[in-house]
């Protein structure tokens, strides 16, 4: 895949997850520090992970995953570790 086409895909996943995100707790600040961004391809999918990485692959906390589709740009994102906001 041309990196262009996953550069794409990796903004149109940066927005999404900027949005989800607004609908919680910010991120702890000594997360912020660290946070990385991994990118896992999985068929037409691309699954970008943020997160704060571990000791171990098992010991990172994933803070927000968003599946994008390739094809159909259609995009999920799911946010974990995190406390929602009371009024969202």
């Amino acid at each position: 895949m041309p990196n262009k086409e996953l550069d794409e895909l990796q903004e149109i996943a940066r927005v999404e997850t900027r949005k989800a995100l607004s609908l919680y707790d910010p991120v702890p600040s000594e997360w912020a520090k660290a946070l990385t961004l991994g990118t896992l391809f999985e068929g037409d999918d691309r699954v970008f992970e943020l997160y704060v990485p571990g000791e171990r692959p098992a010991d990172a906390i994933v803070i927000a995953s968003a599946r994008v589709n390739r094809k159909t740009r259609h995009v999920v994102v799911t946010v974990t570790n995190l406390n929602r906001k009371a009024n969202a």
